[in-house]
């Protein structure tokens, strides 16, 4: 079995929400969730394109109440705050987005279906090189 770590996950944003983020223009992004583990990169999946058009690394990852998360990152969400009042739990602040040249598919970044909110993205563990003991260090050099 491949071991996986999960240092990114794939976000699903309307295009409303997903262009300003390649720009810089939206710096934190929005989740009504609550995410259990750290991410250090967001893959931006544009929906209705079936394609993920940008990746930006993950700054920091706040959980709060609405209020306290409207008056810290509100503006940077680019969201109204009625909008932001009906959907907020927690903020993800965004920085050095990367606009792909060419946007991605699903497959090429190993998701099977698109996420309904967000994904983590699994991302393979390089395996360990497997080294002789001490005790048999004149047989490996043969």
């Amino acid at each position: 079995m491949k071991k996986t770590r999960t240092s990114a996950a794939v976000f699903a944003l309307k295009p409303e929400w997903a262009d300003p983020i390649p720009s810089g223009a939206k710096t934190v992004e929005i989740r009504r969730g609550h995410m259990n583990r750290m991410i250090g990169r967001t893959l931006v999946y544009r929906t209705g394109t079936g394609l993920i058009v940008a990746e930006t690394r993950v700054k920091g990852m706040h959980g709060n109440p609405p209020d306290v998360i409207w008056r810290a990152y509100g503006e940077a969400s680019r969201i109204p705050e009625p909008v932001f009042d009906g959907y907020a739990q927690g903020a993800d602040r965004l920085e050095s987005p990367i606009r792909y040249e060419r946007p991605k598919t699903l497959s090429e970044v190993g998701l099977k279906r698109a996420p309904q909110s967000w994904c983590y993205l699994p991302e393979p563990v390089e395996p360990a090189v497997p080294r002789p003991s001490t005790d048999h260090a004149q047989e490996a050099d043969r």
